[in-house]
């Protein structure tokens, strides 16, 4: 054998040999668990960079192995190739990944497997736009054989987008592979940690001041409400929630919303009833700048929980009024017209009551407010009855004192909203409850 060929054929076997040592059998060599990877080469935090204006023309990115990438949506890791391979980590989680794509059809091709278990799923795979918007998805369910699904997803514009995928306990393996439209984010170094805030205070009129836009933590396994305070507007305020809660036939993981000083609710969003990382995004319209009032109500099952808040906002400090004002929306205490409370705003005037009963010795108005519509003497007696049940309420089923609560109606003489619109009426059409403090 010439020297030549004994060259080339040294050289096949070498290649060979490193092809086999980088896909040895996965149950002879297991990937380390998430908690194992040094975290000199976890995955950087990062956002999709600039969208994709079409099919990338790189060459295509060859298969990756997958640690453990970002478990928060909102630093997901970048995509490090066009396919990637994993191994489940006997643990309920998800993954996310960013990666910029469209317009056009994406296709995702999944594969996977999962341990015998009476109910589980091997793999769930998505994509999603960056307002969690879902633009495709698929599960794998229970199966102890590798399984393959295949689903295209149609991109109307270029925009960065997440690839999700939720892996059980007792996932095995999977491979996710794209193909279309997509291009791969560049790795970034990981830049400052974000500001986050954890359990906010309990009291809604002694707020947690916020210091950045974020805010993680864990269930307490009892119901609480977290309270935090920042200025917002004049804008649009895009509003986040995520979280998850463990198995029971109802519950809610996060509900999150937005209130003005007054206690005047400016948002809302619900996660509902979810044992999977679920997000939920809501836009809240802000007339004027103004101190607002970021409430989490965590539920007993809730595992854990984020939020966050982008738009016209600062952290400048600001001085609370003298007086607390609880402004309670009719539609909620009352039918049209009616000046009977429903049924449905006990809660609402419970926790009004609570807030009440806080202050010792205050001098407390209930005063009932009307739009401009119909006849002003209806709405004046209107608006004395609506202030006068409530008071009764507090006094009847809450406990309150009577010698401390006054009365009075003001028909449509003090609105605190434009009356043109449909909505100002709304926020006319209430009852106040303003608390001053015994020496303010």
């Amino acid at each position: 054998m010439t020297i030549t060929k004994q060259l080339v054929l040294l050289g096949m076997a070498a290649g060979l040999g490193l092809t086999l040592a980088g896909c040895g059998k996965k149950d002879e060599t297991p990937r380390p668990a998430a908690t194992a990877v040094p975290a000199a080469v976890a995955p950087p935090a990062a956002t999709p960079s600039a969208p994709a204006p079409a099919a990338s023309t790189a060459p295509a990115a060859t298969v990756a192995v997958a640690p453990a990438a970002s478990t928060d949506p909102d630093s997901p890791t970048p995509l490090p190739a066009k396919e990637i391979k994993g191994v489940g980590i006997k643990q309920k989680l998800t993954y996310y990944y960013a990666l910029n794509g469209g317009p056009g059809a994406i296709k995702i091709t999944a594969t996977a497997k999962n341990s015998p278990s009476g109910a589980t799923q091997a793999l769930a795979f998505g994509l999603y736009d960056l307002k969690a918007n879902k633009l495709c998805s698929e599960s794998h369910g229970n199966t102890n054989a590798d399984k393959t699904l295949v689903i295209n997803c149609q991109v109307e514009k270029a925009q960065p987008l997440i690839l999700r995928l939720d892996l059980s306990e007792e996932t095995i393996d999977y491979a996710v592979a794209l193909e279309g439209p997509i291009e791969l984010p560049a790795p970034q170094a990981a830049g400052a940690a974000p500001v986050l805030a954890g359990a906010g205070s309990t009291d809604i009129d002694e707020p947690t001041r916020l210091k950045g836009n974020r805010i993680k933590g864990e269930g307490i396994k009892k119901a609480v409400s977290y309270y935090y305070a920042f200025n917002a507007g004049p804008g649009e305020l895009v509003v986040t929630g995520d979280g998850k809660n463990t198995s029971a036939a109802t519950s809610n993981a996060l509900a999150v919303s937005l209130y003005t000083l007054r206690s005047e609710r400016l948002c809302e969003l619900s996660l509902g009833n979810t044992t999977l990382d679920k997000r939920g995004v809501m836009s809240c319209k802000i007339d004027k700048r103004q101190p607002v009032i970021l409430r989490l109500d965590l539920s007993a099952e809730t595992v854990d929980f984020r939020a966050k808040f982008d738009g016209p906002y600062d952290f400048d400090a600001f001085t609370p009024p003298k007086a607390v004002t609880i402004a309670l929306d009719s539609a909620v205490l009352f039918d049209t017209g009616k000046a009977v409370l429903k049924p449905e705003a006990r809660q609402t005037l419970h926790e009004a009551a609570d807030r009440v009963k806080k202050f010792a010795d205050a001098a407390v108005m209930v005063s009932g407010h009307t739009d401009n519509v119909g006849n002003e003497a209806a709405n004046q007696a209107l608006s004395d009855k609506r202030a006068a049940a409530v008071k009764d309420y507090f006094v009847s089923q809450e406990g309150v004192p009577a010698a401390g609560l006054a009365v009075k109606g003001y028909g449509k003489s003090q609105p605190v909203a434009d009356n043109t619109t449909e909505e100002g009426r709304a926020r006319n059409r209430r009852v106040d409850v303003v608390i001053t403090p015994k020496g303010k």
